[in-house]
């Protein structure tokens, strides 16, 4: 189906199964989606609304919609980010090259495919000729027995997935060229780990609005500085200070940035800026042409008349012996403006943890309090549920 709309120039708007029925309306209707489908109906395809002029098809006439995907998270007004063929194209070549996607390869998708992360490996096996192998959802054995299979070749993890099958002991392959991780910081504990279990570490970053990967690193060889994740892709312009001068929020522009953000008449430009996409993220590059992700613009913290940034604490939280996994949330205080508590996964105790921190980090970074966890709570996505762990940190 995803080749099919793709060869007759419609735009496919994927939805999780886990989506409500009053949101899936609110997205139908914010993206003038005409026709929905659903396998579970004794008739999959239903009609929503007529096309037509009201459709803005001249915009898309030189090049068609493909994708339109949410943005939005779980909660709030829901935003879709319109992507054209263009778009999906010029971030798939870019990525097979970066990657040495080819027609003998094979890549395990078991990340969820309503987002883009997912839902854009089927284009690029497409457009190299490989081949693909589809898992409806992440579990760490399954992924093992396919592993050991097939001769996979490339495959997409979040951190966490990573950590599920190093804890079942699962080798990568002799066959595993690639394994691609993404979507949130991953430790330096399992960093180690993995690499010393043998496994290609190539580290990524992206958004929707890009069509997935904006920077991605070489194969790792050993643990990289907190924050880097690599060169930008060729194509991409990238407006960002060098490391050491005030961060502020990055800028990309190039081909595989969105057409715009969606709207009932699917006019492109909505979110753009003479085609400048500002994301949330704080960005700086390295001496080397490396990017270095520092944060979220509107996560920063003021506590004690300095910004702190709780994404870059965790980072560094991970370089901790032992620590597998941390995030930091911010609750007000009324001296210092807010205070950081650190909830984490690992072997230290959290005493020994605070001693570290006293030991590594500056005043303003440590965390007035730290709370161990078995295990962090997960999105669907495999992404952390940042609210589930505020509610865990704070006892609320």
């Amino acid at each position: 189906m995803q080749h099919a709309l793709a060869r007759c120039d419609a735009g496919l708007l994927p939805i999780s199964a886990r989506l409500s029925a009053g949101r899936r309306s609110e997205l139908a209707a914010l993206t003038g989606a005409e026709w929905a489908w659903s396998p579970a109906r004794r008739h999959p395809l239903t009609r929503l609304a007529p096309g037509g002029s009201n459709r803005s098809p001249a915009l898309w006439a030189d090049d068609p919609l493909a994708l339109v995907i949410e943005t939005s998270g779980s909660s709030g007004s829901p935003k879709a980010a319109m992507l054209s063929q263009g778009a999906v194209l010029a971030s798939c070549s870019e990525v097979n090259t970066r990657l040495g996607l080819g027609p003998r390869d094979l890549w395990l998708c078991c990340l969820p495919r309503h987002h883009i992360g997912g839902l854009v490996i089927a284009y690029r096996c497409a457009l190299a000729g490989a081949a693909l192998l589809v898992h409806r959802a992440f579990d760490a054995a399954t992924v093992a027995d396919d592993l050991a299979k097939w001769a996979v070749t490339h495959v997409s993890l979040v951190p966490p997935m990573l950590a599920g099958l190093l804890a079942v002991g699962t080798p990568p392959p002799p066959s595993l060229r690639v394994a691609l991780i993404g979507g949130q910081a991953l430790s330096a504990t399992l960093t180690r780990q993995a690499l010393d279990a043998g496994w290609p570490l190539l580290l990524t970053y992206g958004m929707t609005e890009t069509c997935s990967q904006i920077a991605t690193s070489e194969p790792l060889t050993r643990v990289p500085e907190a924050g880097v994740v690599g060169a930008p892709l060729p194509r991409l312009t990238l407006d960002c200070p060098a490391c050491g001068e005030p961060p502020r929020s990055l800028r990309v522009r190039g081909p595989m940035v969105m057409a715009g953000y969606a709207r009932p008449d699917r006019a492109p430009g909505l979110g753009l800026d003479q085609g400048w996409l500002t994301t949330a993220d704080l960005a700086c590059r390295t001496q080397e042409g490396d990017l270095r992700i520092l944060g979220r613009a509107d996560e920063a913290l003021v506590i004690g008349g300095v910004q702190v940034y709780p994404a870059e604490v965790a980072d560094r939280l991970t370089q901790a012996p032992g620590i597998q996994a941390a995030v930091v949330v911010g609750i007000p205080d009324a001296v210092w403006g807010h205070r950081l508590i650190g909830v984490y996964v690992g072997t230290l105790a959290g005493p020994e943890l605070t001693a570290w921190c006293r030991a590594h980090l500056p005043r303003r970074q440590r965390p007035a309090a730290v709370v161990r966890l078995d295990a962090l709570p997960l999105l669907p996505s495999g992404k952390y549920d940042l609210a589930r762990i505020r509610e865990l940190a704070t006892g609320t």
